[in-house]
């Protein structure tokens, strides 16, 4: 091709790009995550938006939940469903000779989480409440599971990076820009 393009994709969680779909009181934004779209405009990348599993499964209006709650056969066959219907259309962007460079996850997600998934405490007596009940354990989002599955069918190989939100950067507030100074190197 004899135009402008970098031949590079990142496929980014809905939720990067649009706060809204996120679940009450967890955005830190008005709009989407401005740091992660500046890093990626800067660094002249195509951005691919994923459906929000968790929209396409519960709606707008569902609740904080932990991954075991997503974590059923049901659940994982809607979102390898999903999953495979993104890795298709993926597909032709590779065909094409351009490169799924990154997928950005909403770290701590129960569906799109990279590297921390968030999970129960053990030993919770009577009601369980999101945030009081939670801790974030090493571990990938249900959907996340599905989608890396999906792209290692079609052999393709991006870097997994996942995005801390409101919860982990609460835990460790340098989080966020570490994984910008890893994005920046990836990309």
């Amino acid at each position: 091709m004899t135009d402008k393009r970098s031949g590079k994709i990142v496929v980014v969680s809905h939720c990067i790009l649009n706060v809204h779909s996120l679940e009450d009181n967890l955005a830190i934004y008005p709009g989407l995550e401005q740091e992660v779209v500046e890093l990626l405009i800067k660094k002249g990348v195509g951005i691919y938006q994923i459906p929000c599993p968790e929209i396409e499964l519960s709606s707008i209006f569902r609740k904080a939940l932990p991954k075991e709650s997503y974590d059923h056969p049901k659940i994982r066959k809607a979102y390898r469903k999903l999953a495979e219907e993104i890795t298709q259309t993926l597909s032709s962007y590779t065909k094409k000779g351009y490169k799924i460079s990154a997928v950005l996850g909403a770290e701590g997600s129960p569906t799109c989480g990279i590297d921390f998934v968030g999970r129960w405490k053990k030993n919770i007596e009577g009601k369980r409440e999101f945030p009081r009940d939670i801790e974030f354990v090493p571990g990938m989002g249900v959907f996340m599971e599905e989608f890396k599955t999906c792209f290692e069918k079609i052999d393709v190989h991006p870097a997994w990076v996942g995005i801390p939100g409101k919860s982990l950067r609460s835990i460790d507030p340098k989080s966020f820009d570490e994984t910008l100074k890893k994005l920046e190197k990836i990309l």
